[in-house]
């Protein structure tokens, strides 16, 4: 057969296979895979075949439904994330029609949202909507991820929102311009409509539509302060959840917190302060608003400040970037990374794991200690927030995932630890294409351009923000387990007040 003939043959006996839960033509399609890619193929086949490839791993996954698993780790589930990576990420994605490379980024959206990571799934359906905003499949997934997103909000306003746009999106998905990529839509369309008519019915539509206003909000008192809130809003880099929606001025605040926290009064005796993750969240929520303004302040700079000045370098002849503004971004990235495992030392301390606090990390919490085995309490854990976690930790640890991740999420362990313990040296970014054959033979270190750095650096910010609301979203699953499970249980409550934004000066009395 030709390329063509042999992925349309293929591609036949997958849904077949599929449609009959016929385990061995799933294996054939595997064999007839790795027999094709040792072709000389096109980029655009070459992208196909690691769809298809995704698609064969979806089907077995359902034929084993481990679709319903929760199972935190499950191969068929991770061989199909590599695939669709592997897909999006080749060079050749972009050659694609309109409507494939929408399948192909709304599939991956869709794992996203199964493994947890509901606010990358958002983001995910929003990009291949900006390629086709009429695709069907993918404006109903996000009005489904959107919906199951509002439920886990704790703000009442905001989760309406949420709702909303969820309920809009499903609409949007039955409309009489919508795009379905199968004849066969009637199904999807039927089960597009239960979601908004269960939706429709919990909420007011008219009524919160009138009240949302997401065109008002804090715009910022200089140029230099409104440049900055609409930069965190187009990088989806506030800690609100409406900022997942777009850039919406409404969603320019910081106002995510962690959920009400129910101890035992014995638990810390003679402490009768707030439990003490909730000024950890604090702090780390500080940390995070403070690298990103650095982050900010390093890519936005055009000047040279004082504080360089008269500080002798030397010019290696690799158009070094040695200034202010670099080390602020630099900076921005440790403190993002450093986030990640402190966020573990969160869930240490949470769920009891009873690990040495000196050696946590975002790597190694969820593991049986020096073992590569999970531990047996998140093995079948219905925390679906939680379980987001672990697979975004899988992202940057896991060698084969790291590898097929989007190309500005590549090597993120490994300039941390650059930055941290050995040289990353940082060329201007139009002059690393001509200096990075001869930076590799001195195996000294890691090379970098400074605006791959600063795209890095603002990947690192996203996952580090996400991070913050898995985490919260996740304790707050427990803390309504708690409910659940000790229905009659007596609880006092200590009300908790917002520090003042004048109490935030170093000398406020």
């Amino acid at each position: 057969m030709s390329d063509d003939e042999a992925l349309k043959h293929i591609g036949q006996l997958i849904d077949d296979s599929c449609d009959g839960t016929f385990e061995r033509g799933l294996t054939r399609a595997f064999y007839l895979l790795d027999d094709l890619t040792q072709r000389p193929l096109t980029e655009e086949n070459a992208v196909l075949a690691e769809y298809f490839r995704a698609n064969a791993w979806a089907a077995r996954s359902q034929i084993a439904n481990m679709r319903q698993s929760w199972s935190w780790e499950n191969i068929e589930l991770q061989e199909e994330m590599l695939a669709l990576s592997r897909a999006v990420n080749h060079p050749g994605f972009i050659k694609l029609d309109k409507i494939r490379r929408c399948q192909i980024l709304t599939n991956r959206a869709n794992l996203l949202s199964r493994v947890g990571r509901s606010i990358d799934a958002i983001a995910g359906w929003d990009d291949a909507l900006c390629i086709c905003p009429h695709f069907a499949i993918t404006l109903g997934n996000r009005g489904a991820g959107l919906r199951h997103y509002a439920g886990m909000v704790e703000d009442n306003r905001e989760r309406a929102i949420l709702a909303l746009h969820a309920y809009d999106s499903l609409c949007k998905a039955m409309a009489p311009d919508a795009v379905y990529e199968s004849p066969n839509f009637l199904p999807l369309v039927a089960q597009f409509r239960n979601l908004a008519n269960e939706l429709g019915r919990r909420l007011d539509v008219d009524a919160v539509r009138s009240m949302q206003h997401l065109d008002q909000g804090e715009q910022g008192r200089s140029k230099t302060e409104r440049a900055y809130r609409q930069w965190c809003l187009d990088k989806r880099l506030f800690l609100c959840p409406l900022n997942d929606l777009g850039s919406y001025l409404a969603a320019a605040t910081d106002d995510f917190m962690l959920p009400g926290i129910t101890e035992r009064f014995d638990e810390r005796p003679g402490d009768y302060s707030p439990p003490p993750i909730i000024g950890f969240f604090s702090q780390m929520k500080q940390e995070y608003a403070s690298a990103r303004y650095m982050l900010f302040e390093g890519v936005s700079s055009t000047r040279t400040h004082f504080s360089d000045r008269g500080v002798t370098l030397i010019n290696t002849l690799d158009y070094p970037l040695y200034s202010l503004a670099s080390e602020r971004v630099r900076t921005a990235f440790r403190i993002a990374y450093s986030l990640l495992d402190k966020i573990a030392f969160l869930i240490d301390h949470y769920w009891k794991l009873g690990k040495v606090s000196k050696h946590i990390n975002f790597k190694n919490v969820w593991m049986v200690e020096k073992k590569q085995r999970l531990l047996p309490q998140f093995e079948e854990s219905n925390n679906w927030p939680l379980r987001g976690l672990y697979w975004l930790s899988k992202e940057l640890f896991d060698d084969q995932l790291k590898q097929t991740t989007a190309a500005d999420a590549h090597e993120l362990h490994a300039i941390r630890n650059a930055l941290e313990h050995t040289y990353l040296r940082v060329s201007m970014g139009w002059a690393k294409p001509f200096m990075i054959g001869q930076a590799n033979t001195s195996g000294f270190g890691i090379t970098i351009g400074s605006d791959e750095l600063e795209s890095k650096a603002i990947r690192l910010m996203q996952i580090a923000r996400s991070a913050l609301f898995y985490v919260s979203f996740a304790i707050d699953h427990e803390e309504r387990e708690k409910r659940r499970a000790n229905p009659n249980t007596m609880i006092g409550s200590m009300p908790l007040y917002d520090l003042e934004d004048r109490r935030k000066r170093r000398d406020s009395n």
